[in-house]
């Protein structure tokens, strides 16, 4: 029986620029992407006919309109699979969280069907095809850290952070609307604030922590805090408790903190598990 398994991570924004609407209804962005070690664990297995998703979270969809079933169907057919697949998903990555784990999902289970099936596709054949499902579906084909624009679909790599960031993720338990946080936007408002796209990527070649940590922004961040302050309190809390600087990531509401290294991330961690159960003491990869 052949079967793979594959390690989805999750990404967290550390900038998050939202400069226009555009004509097709999606938004114009321009965002620095960062893998971290949180992951969901998929595994796919080679099955004689049909495409059946398992996950062991209750409120993922498995059925065909769900986005892992679409990445394996979007696959299947373009290359002429002739077999199925069973594809297994353990979830540890929040949903609807600012972390990415559905659009995760779909890479990993296209980057899986081209090991299992031996099809040698490109990243940059398994990214075309990512466009089709989700705007943040070909970051995760190559992960690591990347300047994404236009929809967010369009990616320029850049250089590994080295050595790693440590950070905390807290999530407070609730989910947020995508949708609701890109329709309620002010984008006057926002075109008012500071673009640190350059500041950021200057820090991130120059490898400063305190650096990346000073320049962390996100268009969404305000209009979250406004409408869920338990965002706000997490954000401030972690500030208090010696982080370098916190950002909620994505649409929310997860927010990290990043720490000077991996122990005073555990150190605060220690002191705050006790108040969150969604807390994570994680590294960029």
């Amino acid at each position: 029986m052949n079967k793979i398994k594959i390690n989805s991570y999750s990404k967290i924004n550390l900038t998050l620029n939202i400069l226009s609407r555009r004509e097709d209804g999606y938004h114009e962005i321009e965002a620095i992407m960062q893998s971290i070690n949180l992951a969901d664990q998929v595994v796919i297995t080679e099955e004689k006919e049909g495409i059946k998703i398992k996950c062991n979270h209750p409120e993922v969809p498995v059925n065909a309109n769900s986005l892992a079933y679409r990445s394996a169907e979007k696959i299947i057919n373009r290359y002429g699979i002739k077999k199925g697949v069973k594809i297994e998903i353990e979830k540890k990555i929040p949903l609807a969280s600012g972390l990415a784990g559905g659009s995760a999902n779909s890479a990993t289970i296209l980057i899986g069907i081209n090991k299992l099936f031996s099809l040698n596709l490109s990243n940059e054949d398994l990214r075309g095809i990512g466009e089709e499902l989700g705007m943040d579906v070909p970051f995760f084909i190559q992960n690591g850290t990347a300047l994404a624009y236009q929809r967010g679909e369009k990616l320029t790599p850049l250089s590994s952070i080295t050595p790693p960031l440590w950070m905390i993720i807290l999530n407070p338990g609730f989910n947020i609307s995508t949708n609701w946080a890109y329709n309620n936007l002010d984008l006057d408002s926002i075109k008012k604030e500071k673009n640190n796209t350059k500041a950021m990527l200057k820090a991130l070649k120059e490898g400063k922590s305190q650096e990346i940590a000073k320049n962390l922004f996100n268009s969404f961040e305000s209009l979250i805090i406004k409408k869920y302050p338990e965002v706000g309190r997490i954000k401030n809390r972690l500030i208090e408790e010696g982080v370098l600087s916190a950002l909620m990531s994505g649409s929310g509401p997860t927010v990290f903190g990043i720490t000077q290294n991996k122990e005073e991330a555990l150190k605060i961690y220690e002191k705050l598990k006790p108040e969150y159960k969604l807390i994570w003491v994680v590294h960029t990869i």
